[in-house]
């Protein structure tokens, strides 16, 4: 009989759903596809929704957990940094968020953000220690800033020059390659 594929559920807001792009060209499946070339037997499941906050993925985590992924890759926290969200609220969320997901007893790779700086100095200094601090606090792997892959160049972005086009998600996945490959090996050493 055929082993199912590895399920890990892509959780986020529109960097993970591929705003602006159709559903092969979004996160999830070219990650997918850049594991399955690897011989990496996988279904990569897109649980992005566009605006979506911390808050709002607390608010529809038992969706994700129904489909009972193998992991969980959680990106959140653009849309709580462009409200200006309180840094110690997106803290609390988060980590409401991240033990609702371990409780389950499910990996997590941990994908970061910073604050653009055009949200001043001193949010910034209060956003951008928040995933290093939940990263340290749960003992999760962190990729720590999604926005480095593509953001600033101009050849990676839509006309919004603030999300990913087809160039930019695959830069992107690259990026995120082998931390997934890492959560994999977590769960395939578990088994």
């Amino acid at each position: 009989m055929k082993q199912r594929p590895l399920r890990i559920a892509c959780f986020g807001d529109s960097l993970t759903e591929g705003y602006g792009l159709t559903s092969d060209e979004a996160l999830p499946k070219v990650l997918e596809r850049l594991l399955i070339d690897e011989g990496i037997h996988v279904d990569c499941l897109n649980f992005g929704i566009s605006g979506d906050t911390f808050e709002d993925g607390l608010n529809r985590i038992d969706t994700v957990l129904q489909v009972q992924p193998d992991a969980v890759i959680l990106e959140f926290g653009a849309n709580d940094s462009f409200m200006a969200y309180p840094a110690e609220s997106i803290m609390a969320t988060a980590s409401s968020v991240i033990k609702t997901i371990i409780k389950q007893n499910l990996p997590v790779l941990l994908v970061g953000i910073t604050a653009l700086p055009d949200m001043g100095a001193e949010y910034k200094r209060s956003f951008d220690p928040i995933f290093p601090t939940l990263a340290t606090s749960f003992r999760l792997p962190l990729f720590p800033d999604i926005l480095s892959s593509y953001f600033g160049d101009s050849s990676l972005t839509l006309l919004d020059g603030m999300h990913p086009n087809v160039e930019g998600v695959e830069a992107i996945a690259h990026s995120l390659l082998p931390q997934t490959r890492e959560l994999i090996n977590t769960v395939q050493t578990r088994d």
